[in-house]
């Protein structure tokens, strides 16, 4: 027979015999008592009356046969838990709702938000979209009936999604009544003490964070908002739960978004100590059971991108320093530190390389429309990424290396020479990126930075071309092509320690032509 829904009270109603006027996520009546109530069961019981399947376990005369059993795979929307065997060949069990996706029957907001979510991971273009294939969000449709916070910032999400794929003009992409309804929940959430440290309520800050990159037109140069918040959330939290999948790819995921913060605010990277190291180290085990190996292969290069802020911050007080002999003799030992880094991500970058290379995940081909003559082919996104960001660690490390040489006064030629071949390895990428649409491009932008000073007249034009394109789309960035070029040298000195980040495209006007400037964060 079907389902036969148990009582809907909570669990403290039904103990005390008193009516649960059933107002989700807290009854009145706890409310009242200011107890946690634990809301509505996810309990049904079904019968089997033997005709339609057979169970596992058989009656034998009148005698009662129990089984409790943990299915791996649930049948629809349930996992059995309980079975129970009865005379006759029938039998009951009992089943919770799977919670790795939601009910068939969506009867809250936050079910028809996960099913609107689901529909977007499963279509068609999905693996070549830049949104879905972040790690975490796989794990946000089970997760959004505990968090009004992070249902509203999904349903967010899948709203600039839609406005994206539809190519809406790009101040009109991020729909603003659900920007502040996503908003508004969120500091309900941080305002509540129960929900301020969940994994949930990071997740809502992440998903804002990673559209206000994308799509807000209005974000100031070089930083986030919500990466402040971001910051101040996670030192309040600590590391993630090692157990929690979901709030391992958020520490993971938003590691690149603090590194950011740190380059141009200052501070420590705290997941390279105590007691965050520890707990990653832990993290990754979990992680190689359960993600693609591509996926791995872009967190490992994620981790060496969080000793950036200390080679930029590093470089950059060594460069200040005015008593000679003191700034030399610092170059020489922050030469050698810097050089150890570059070997070990060297050799693990180029080992994962041509694992790709061999597996066909990387296949370089002829493309004469570029000033480069030849692109990248990439068998997935994951190997895009990693790719991308390999290249550009490794010349931001070049670079700086390169610069210390100078301060020591014997600049090497090797490195330069080195330097040119790594941008030409961006460049290949970028016929890839530019096919898969605006937001691949947008998240281009940095390696494009970076590799510019390597380029002749030609292949800067190239990327001036592409930087136009993206700014065009963000409008943000002064029309003036010269303008645009000198906030791309500037851009690339600060990620290299050799200036500052500027706060606006004015700022950069303002230096235009009077030496090197020094921009106000």
């Amino acid at each position: 027979m079907v389902g036969v829904p148990r009582s809907k009270r909570c669990q403290r109603c039904k103990r005390i015999k008193v009516k649960c006027d059933e107002r989700w996520p807290t009854c009145t009546p706890c409310e009242r008592a200011k107890v946690a109530c634990s809301g509505p069961p996810t309990l049904t019981k079904f019968v089997n009356n033997g005709c339609h399947a057979s169970t596992s376990s058989e009656s034998k005369g009148d005698e009662v046969v129990v089984q409790f059993a943990r299915s791996d795979t649930p049948a629809g929307n349930l996992k059995s838990i309980r079975q129970q065997g009865l005379p006759g060949g029938a039998s009951f069990g009992h089943f919770r709702l799977a919670s790795d996706e939601p009910r068939k029957n969506l009867t809250t907001v936050a079910d028809r938000v996960a099913a609107r979510l689901i529909g977007f991971l499963a279509h068609e273009n999905a693996p070549w979209d830049a949104l879905a294939a972040i790690g975490y969000t796989k794990h946000l449709p089970a997760r959004l009936g505990e968090s009004p916070a992070l249902r509203d910032c999904v349903a967010l999400m899948c709203s600039t999604w839609a406005n994206s794929r539809r190519n809406l003009p790009a101040n009109q992409v991020i729909d603003s009544s659900l920007y502040g309804k996503a908003l508004r929940s969120l500091q309900r959430a941080l305002d509540d003490h129960k929900q301020q440290l969940r994994c949930e309520t990071l997740a809502a800050a992440t998903i804002l964070e990673r559209l206000e990159v994308l799509f807000d037109t209005r974000r100031p140069y070089h930083r986030t908002r919500h990466a402040f918040g971001i910051k101040g959330l996670v030192t309040k939290r600590g590391p993630p739960d090692p157990n929690d999948e979901l709030d391992i790819h958020l520490a993971f995921e938003n590691h690149a978004a603090l590194v950011s913060h740190w380059l141009v605010e200052g501070g420590e990277n705290f997941f390279l100590t105590s007691p965050w190291k520890e707990v990653i180290e832990q993290a990754w085990s979990v992680l190689e059971n359960s993600v693609p190996s591509d996926r791995m292969d872009c967190y490992v290069v994620g981790h060496y991108f969080g000793y950036w802020p200390d080679l930029v911050h590093g470089f950059r007080s060594i460069s200040l320093d005015r008593d000679i002999s003191s700034q030399q003799a610092r170059a020489r030992v922050f030469r050698d530190q810097v050089a150890i880094l570059e070997a070990k991500v060297k050799s693990v970058g180029e080992c994962i390389m041509q694992r790709a290379r061999n597996e066909g995940r990387i296949i370089e081909e002829p493309n004469p429309a570029t000033p480069v003559g030849r692109k990248f082919h990439f068998g997935n996104l994951d190997t895009m990424s990693f790719v991308v960001s390999y290249t550009m660690l490794r010349t931001i490390i070049n670079r700086v290396l390169y610069h210390l040489s100078v301060l020591l006064g014997q600049p090497d030629t090797l490195l330069e020479v080195e330097n040119r071949e790594l941008c030409k390895q961006t460049w290949m990428c970028l016929p890839f990126i530019k096919a898969l649409g605006i937001v691949p491009s947008i998240l281009a932008a940095s390696p494009v930075y970076m590799s510019y000073e390597g380029g002749d007249r030609v292949e800067k034009d190239y990327l001036l071309d592409l930087v136009v394109e993206v700014s065009g789309y963000k409008g943000r960035y002064p029309k003036e092509r010269k303008c645009v070029e000198l906030l791309v040298l500037n851009a690339a000195k600060a990620m290299t320690g050799r200036g500052l980040f500027a706060a606006s495209s004015s700022s950069l006007q303002e230096e235009d032509g009077k030496g090197d400037p020094i921009h106000n964060i």
